[in-house]
This record gives structure tokens, C-alpha cells and sequence, in this order.
């Protein structure tokens, strides 16, 4: 997964209308809620990438987190909304 182009669609606009309903899903609010949200909260505050990258893996560890990073993919490739 190219993260460093997704991040510049992303600033750019693209596709945000379609990211913005996949993170206001009844899927995505699933998946937040299996998620330490303090922990992810601080993480990202830190800038910890290696507490970021084993929260993203686990939350890619269930069908649900595969299914949504494939539709957020999608979207951002603009052939999925």
C-alpha cells in the first residue's frame, strides 16, 4: 500500500467525500470501538509509528479490517465509491 500517495490524494481532495462515509460507517464505528482509542490517541500524537503500525495491524487482523481497508483503497483510487 503506497501511504505516502494516498496522503497526498487525500491533501489534495480526492475522494473525501467517499472516505468520509466509509469513516462514518456502522463498520468503521465496529472496528473503533475493538480499538484502544487512548492508546491510538497518543500514538498519534506522538508520532509513534510503531505503536500505529501494531494497532493498524490488528485491527487488519479481522475480516471487518480487511473489508474496510479494501473499500478505503477504493475510494481512494477513485474506482469504488
Amino acid at each position: 500500500m503506497d501511504l505516502e500517495g494516498y496522503a497526498k490524494k487525500l491533501r489534495r481532495g480526492e475522494s473525501g467525500a467517499a472516505l468520509d462515509a466509509l469513516a462514518r460507517s456502522g463498520e468503521a464505528e465496529k472496528l473503533l470501538d475493538g480499538v484502544d482509542r487512548q492508546a491510538l490517541e497518543q500514538a498519534a500524537k506522538a508520532g509513534d509509528m510503531q505503536a500505529l503500525g501494531q494497532i493498524l495491524r490488528q485491527v487488519l487482523a479481522t475480516p471487518e479490517g480487511r473489508r474496510l481497508a479494501s473499500q478505503v483503497q477504493k475510494a481512494v483510487n477513485g474506482d469504488g465509491r
